[in-house]
């Protein structure tokens, strides 16, 4: 290989590793509690620390007894619980500056490859609007959160998305929580009273507003707007059900709100 070549391919891996390190994070760890890791897309898995930067396409995973709290560049907030898996799929804010500061400097070392863990039911990949400047579209694999949803959505509610398993939720400008229902959810008390006979709540998406709203929409594209202080379960088979109140296990191991905990 002659000088020339040598010195083009170089530059060529110089170009590419700099992109990598000056792209503009999605956002960084307020606070953690516990253990949190981040999965590229790739599968290198990488531990999370407070300040930590977060990257679009990046699985965050929750330990046990673990909180993440995420922090968006628009200003939004997602809490995890413990035990979940929350993709940001693809976050874009016009605002957000590059993150030199806080993108690692080197590549990150070599780390054990997790396999990708599928929903049950696969969401559709969120799609952006045509030449959108701004846009939030995350899905919720695993466990659950509390939001508070920031700049982006605000005004056009098309940039904000939240895929589960068996529902998409959208904002109207809001704090709310989403849980993907588990064993302990799917034998709550308060969700039993509301469902039908038969019913199974298991890998169905439990939702609940603070302030603001959102809505529901499952698969067969019907929407249920939810309102502050409402809570609704959207069973795996499509069916959206209002519940009486708060499920029992929310009440028990409530969500705290994300800007409330959070340590600046």
């Amino acid at each position: 290989m002659n000088p020339k070549t040598i010195m083009s391919v170089a530059a060529l891996a110089l170009t590419v590793f700099a992109g990598n390190c000056w792209a503009a994070a999605a956002g960084e760890v307020a606070l953690i509690t516990g253990r949190g890791t981040a999965t590229a897309s790739d599968g290198t898995v990488r531990s999370l620390a407070k300040g930590d930067p977060v990257y679009s396409g990046e699985i965050v995973n929750s330990g046990a007894s673990s909180y993440v709290n995420l922090k968006f560049a628009d200003g939004g907030f997602i809490l995890l619980r413990p035990r979940s898996r929350f993709e940001i799929a693809d976050f874009k804010y016009a605002g957000a500056a590059p993150a030199a500061t806080t993108a690692p400097a080197v590549p990150p070392p070599p780390a054990a490859k997790m396999p990708a863990v599928q929903p049950a039911i696969a969401a559709p990949a969120p799609v952006a609007r045509e030449n959108s400047a701004e846009h939030a579209f995350f899905r919720l694999l695993k466990g659950g959160f509390r939001a508070i949803s920031g700049l982006v959505g605000h005004i056009n509610r098309a940039d904000y998305r939240v895929s589960t398993p068996v529902a998409t939720i959208g904002i109207r400008g809001t704090d709310y929580l989403a849980v993907v229902c588990d064993a302990i959810c799917a034998h709550d008390p308060v969700i039993a009273e509301a469902l039908p006979d038969g019913a199974n709540a298991l890998g169905g998406t439990v939702v609940g507003v603070f302030s603001g709203g959102i809505y529901v929409e499952n698969a067969a594209g019907k929407q249920t707007d939810v309102a502050p202080s409402q809570y609704l379960i959207n069973l795996p088979d499509g069916r959206q059900f209002v519940l009486p109140s708060m499920p029992h296990f929310l009440q028990v191991d409530p969500i705290p709100n994300p800007k409330d905990i959070c340590a600046d």
